[in-house]
C-alpha cells in the first residue's frame, strides 16, 4: 500500500501539536507513523513535502530522510511531477498551485490515499483520490 505524506503531518509530529479542541495531533501522528512501519506501507514523500518542512520548521531534506530511516519507515522520495498535470487539477477541481500539486504527485505514485491534518484543503479533488486525517487512516484498520 502506498499513502501520499503531507508534510503537516510530520510537522505536527515533531512540533507535539494540539488542535483546537485539543486533541493530540502529534500523538495520532506518532501511531500513524508506527502504524506504517508494522504494516510495510510506503509513504511517498515529495520534493514539496520538504520544502514545506524546511519553510516551516527549518529542517533539512537529509534530516528528514534520515529519520524516516531510524525509525524504519518505508519511503519513496519522488522528483516533481509535470506542471501541465498539476495545471489540469487545478482547473479540474479549482485548488490552489501548492495542494494541486501534492494531488498530481499522489497520482503519478498510484497513491491510495493523501494523508493530512488539512483535509479541507482537498476535499474539492474527493473525487480524484481520498483524503484521510492520520486517526481516519488508523481507525481503517
Amino acid at each position: 500500500m502506498r499513502l501520499y505524506l503531507d508534510s503537516n503531518v510530520l510537522i505536527s509530529y515533531l512540533r507535539s501539536e494540539i488542535d483546537k479542541a485539543f486533541n493530540l495531533r502529534f500523538q495520532s501522528s506518532e501511531k500513524f507513523f508506527i502504524a506504517c512501519k508494522a504494516l510495510g506501507i510506503e509513504l511517498i514523500i515529495s520534493k514539496l513535502f520538504f520544502d514545506e518542512i524546511k519553510k516551516k520548521i527549518f529542517l533539512e531534506e537529509k534530516d528528514i530522510k534520515e529519520a524516516f530511516k531510524e525509525r524504519g519507515i518505508n519511503t519513496v522520495f519522488m522528483g516533481s511531477t509535470e506542471k501541465e498535470k498539476i495545471l489540469k487539477i487545478m482547473k479540474e477541481t479549482e485548488i490552489h498551485f501548492a495542494d494541486a500539486t501534492h494531488i498530481a504527485n499522489a497520482i503519478e505514485y498510484n497513491c491510495e490515499c493523501i494523508i493530512t491534518w488539512n483535509k479541507k484543503d482537498f476535499e474539492k479533488a474527493e473525487k480524484i483520490i481520498p483524503c484521510k486525517t492520520p486517526e481516519e487512516f488508523i481507525q481503517g484498520f
